[in-house]
């Protein structure tokens, strides 16, 4: 199913209503530090960025992936785009047009 332009104009605005609406959360006072600390530490031991690369990223990635859907969760947003009766097909063909784009 493909969604025609202004349906796209439409859903894409919705969207980014709904994000412009999402409050923002301040970060922890200490996280500077302990990011700065973080990164001297691989500096001065580079036996640490070497071990297993791809797994490693792999973690990073799914912590990643978790924080943002505790976001969402938290921030209420999938309630909110769940609730778009008009949109939510439209929300479900964007998506799987999308996944299929990053398949091919």
């Amino acid at each position: 199913m493909r969604l025609n332009h202004p349906d796209e104009a439409r859903l894409t605005q919705s969207l980014n209503k709904l994000l412009d609406e999402m409050p923002l959360m301040e970060p922890s006072s200490t996280i500077t530090d302990r990011i700065m600390r973080s990164v001297l530490e691989q500096e001065s031991n580079p036996s640490l960025t070497g071990k297993k690369p791809r797994l490693r990223s792999e973690v990073v990635n799914s912590f990643i992936a978790s924080a943002a859907t505790i976001l969402l969760i938290q921030s209420g947003i999938v309630n909110k785009i769940l609730n778009i009766d008009t949109g939510i097909n439209q929300l479900t063909a964007y998506i799987q047009q999308f996944s299929q784009f990053l398949q091919s």
